[in-house]
């Protein structure tokens, strides 16, 4: 054996055992116990870092198959809701002339199973992506029925400032597969990292949506029945008709710290009051200043009547 070879067996062994170390550092990084839930870790180092840098996360597998099948069933069941005022809250978009459910919010109370896995499984994903304990915010369904409208480039953050809170990420759970022709979402990756954005009208200001258009930075982020797209409240969004016979049916179950506060019920609460249901409004009032709050880039109309 010539020195030579000698260097390159001392070469191909150090790279292997740096090879190998880091392996083993992404195993203990996920099999350790969270600091933050004190189970073990749902994400590693790895994904954290990404989830900060772009502004989002996308996994595949975080929910079992039995899981993903009860996501699907469940979506079906608040989709059946009847209208009734007191409870869960329906909101409605008027498309090519039609009625069509746009929205159900506040509805885990009447599904005990599902309240179950939100506050657990994708509370505790949340939590790790946070960096502390979570906790439940708010959350929907959009139903984005065949033919439904699509929603405008907008942040959530501006919607989220009633209560105080400092930091807000979403769990978007895809209930049917979600993809261009059903009207996916759409992102502007690492736009996170310029803040709250001018929302002049409800809505990103136009010029920012054009230049991103014109560099070509608009993700569409497709996935597949069962998938969770985590993103922050800061990062630009928006998604566009439903051009397909199939519905694109999401939860967006959203949470803040908890050091922060538990502000559920003074959510919806407040909600209610200002932009309420159809079918809890009353006839002849003005919600067009909840609606600054409560509807920013929704398809669903400001008056009713």
């Amino acid at each position: 054996m010539t020195i030579n070879d000698i260097d390159n067996t001392i070469i191909n062994k150090n790279g292997n055992d740096q090879k190998q170390k880091r392996i083993n550092e992404e195993e203990q990084s996920v099999n350790s116990l969270s600091s933050i839930t004190g189970k073990p870790r749902i994400f590693d180092e790895k994904s954290k870092k990404q989830f900060d840098e772009d502004g989002f996360l996308i996994t595949k597998d975080l929910l079992s198959s039995i899981e993903k099948k009860q996501i699907i069933e469940y979506a079906d069941k608040i989709l059946a809701l009847p209208e009734t005022a007191g409870k869960w809250m329906q909101y409605y978009e008027i498309t090519g002339g039609k009625r069509l459910l746009c929205r159900t919010e506040n509805f885990l109370e009447y599904f005990p199973e599902l309240d179950q896995l939100i506050r657990g499984k994708i509370t505790d994903a949340i939590s790790e992506l946070l960096g502390e304990r979570a906790v439940l915010f708010k959350e929907k369904v959009n139903f984005k029925l065949a033919g439904g409208a699509g929603f405008n480039a907008h942040q959530d953050a501006p919607a989220y400032t009633t209560f105080n809170q400092r930091l807000h990420v979403t769990a978007l759970i895809a209930a049917d597969k979600c993809d261009k022709e059903n009207g996916c979402l759409e992102i502007v990756r690492g736009e996170h990292k310029s803040g709250m954005l001018p929302h002049p009208g409800g809505e990103l200001e136009t010029s920012l949506v054009e230049k991103w258009e014109k560099e070509k930075k608009w993700e569409a982020i497709e996935l597949e029945s069962g998938s969770i797209l985590f993103f922050g409240s800061l990062l630009p969004h928006r998604s566009g008709k439903n051009n397909s016979n199939r519905s694109r049916r999401a939860y967006y179950v959203t949470f803040n710290t908890e050091s922060d506060g538990d502000f559920r019920q003074a959510y919806y609460t407040d909600k209610r009051n200002k932009f309420p249901p159809d079918v809890e409004r009353i006839p002849g009032k003005d919600y067009s200043e909840g609606a600054k709050v409560y509807n920013l880039s929704n398809p669903i109309p400001v008056q009713t009547d």
